[in-house]
């Protein structure tokens, strides 16, 4: 009788190892890995993104990186907030969002991001000390969750 608990316990020790292993999620591939961390990203640029009509095509050229896609969507929520949302075909279905912040003193920020829901990386856009837009490489993953 002993014989057989201990191998009822191997059993379901063998079927618990087996479950856990069979539902662990295969990990996503960077997408940008052949591209710089750093991204020089022209305030020109970024305000072509505003100028476009919704489902209108638009070509934007960082610093060598070219974004070329259709905006999706286009919403001006406030006088001072406008947010725009291009997909590029051409990226696999990368999603470029910049939103566009006039400030009370009225000069004008941007934030965005360029991220792919899916890989594991991405690009998030910063202003640097000098004043200047930089897109940098950031890991999606991390931010993201797939439910």
């Amino acid at each position: 009788m002993k014989i057989m608990y201990k191998l009822a316990a191997i059993s379901v020790l063998m079927m618990l190892s087996y479950c856990g292993y069979s539902q662990a999620a295969p990990g996503k591939h960077n997408y940008f890995y052949k591209y710089s961390s750093r991204i020089q990203t022209p305030e020109e640029e970024l305000s072509k993104a505003f100028a476009v009509t919704e489902g209108s095509k638009v070509k934007l050229n960082f610093g060598g990186f070219a974004f070329n896609g259709i905006v999706t969507s286009s919403i001006k929520r406030y006088d001072s907030l406008h947010t725009v949302i291009v997909k590029s075909a051409a990226l696999d279905n990368t999603i470029l969002a910049i939103s566009k912040r006039i400030n009370s003193d009225k000069s004008i920020t941007y934030v965005g991001r360029m991220i792919n829901n899916n890989y594991a990386d991405g690009y998030q856009l910063k202003r640097e000390d000098n004043g200047a837009y930089a897109m940098h490489k950031i890991q999606t993953d991390a931010l993201i969750e797939d439910f």
